[in-house]
């Protein structure tokens, strides 16, 4: 209990769900995860089913190290919001740093499903893909993301990657030249 009144005397203008939510989202662009997390908790303590303040609050966690945390926090996000793609995206990118690469793909298909012109999401797949050994799936996320952004460096680069893994030295360093020049820009 003291956490929260610790925050709330630090924050005394935030009164509404909302007024917690901005400012955890503040303070966490600011690197100030520690109280963005107490801030997101005021603001689902409000509200428990505001899907944004658990997707945030999660990333927030993540960011912080706490990624297993964080999962749960998108888990609630999901629980309330099926279709909140942040909070897909986001348990991809979690599971995918503990190594749950087939869950993570799982979370991707879902973005994909409801945003089939995700870049991001395309491109987590194929990096998932990847580190399964699934080398010509992952080529074809790649090629997708970079057809929907052709500017984007990760999917230019994890494509070279790939390339260089099948053993296609000539494909793949024209993947890193382009990865090279955007990353230059």
């Amino acid at each position: 209990m003291g956490l929260f009144n610790d925050i709330k005397k630090k924050y005394p203008d935030c009164k509404t769900t909302q007024d917690w939510f901005y400012k955890g989202n503040s303070l966490a662009s600011s690197g100030n995860l520690e109280d963005a997390i107490k801030c997101f908790d005021e603001a689902i303590k409000k509200d428990m089913n505001n899907s944004q303040a658990w997707n945030n609050k999660g990333y927030a966690m993540d960011e912080s190290g706490k990624t297993k945390n964080a999962i749960l926090c998108y888990d609630m996000a999901i629980k309330s919001n099926l279709q909140n793609q942040d909070a897909w995206y986001n348990k991809g990118v979690a599971l995918g740093k503990i190594k749950k690469f087939e869950d993570a793909i799982k979370c991707f298909d879902k973005v994909i499903q409801l945003s089939p012109n995700n870049s991001l999401a395309w491109n987590g797949k194929g990096f998932a893909l990847g580190k399964t050994k699934k080398l010509e799936e992952s080529l074809s996320c790649f090629d997708e993301a970079i057809k929907l952004n052709p500017n984007y460096f990760d999917a230019w680069y994890n494509k070279g990657y790939a390339l260089k893994i099948l053993g296609l030295a000539d494909e793949s360093q024209k993947c890193f030249e382009k990865a090279t020049e955007l990353k230059t820009r």
